[in-house]
């Protein structure tokens, strides 16, 4: 089994440095990934931007995951995947913003008080399959081939 597609989104100020943002999600999308960045106003009227970056394909999707790192994907197996999967059958991650910007992966948590970029993978899988189990052997079989 494998992956539909992968989708990474930045929620970012009009202070915000969104060429780097934009970088920083090419990078983890991968580079045949769209991006497209959308200007509104958040609710207390300020400008705000949306940046999307966005791949159908399940290669560049599992590349996506990929970069993620051992480390990040070991913890994510480790912390209970299950609760990472929601009934859409698709993986959610978030990762600190200001550490992917400057090339680092690290996962952010409960007590993050930072900007996030918010991945979502969509798992492919059919009626039977497990989807935790799909995921789970998907990360698996990227930590014993690296």
């Amino acid at each position: 089994m494998s992956l539909h597609s992968v989708t990474w989104r930045v929620n970012a100020s009009s202070l915000d440095n969104t060429d780097l943002i934009e970088d920083s999600l090419k990078w983890i999308s991968g580079e045949k990934s769209t991006i497209t960045k959308t200007k509104d106003k958040s609710f207390h009227g300020s400008q705000q931007y949306s940046i999307v970056a966005q791949t159908q394909k399940r290669k560049e999707a599992i590349e996506s995951l990929k970069r993620l790192g051992n480390k990040t994907l070991d913890s994510i197996l480790k912390d209970g995947i299950e609760k990472r999967i929601d009934d859409s059958k698709n993986l959610h991650i978030r990762l600190e913003l200001s550490k992917l910007v400057s090339g680092e992966i690290y996962l952010s948590n409960n007590n993050t008080i930072s900007a996030t970029v918010k991945g979502k993978f969509k798992i492919e899988s059919y009626p039977g399959d497990s989807v935790t189990e799909v995921i789970t052997d998907l990360i698996e079989k990227i930590l014993d081939s690296s």
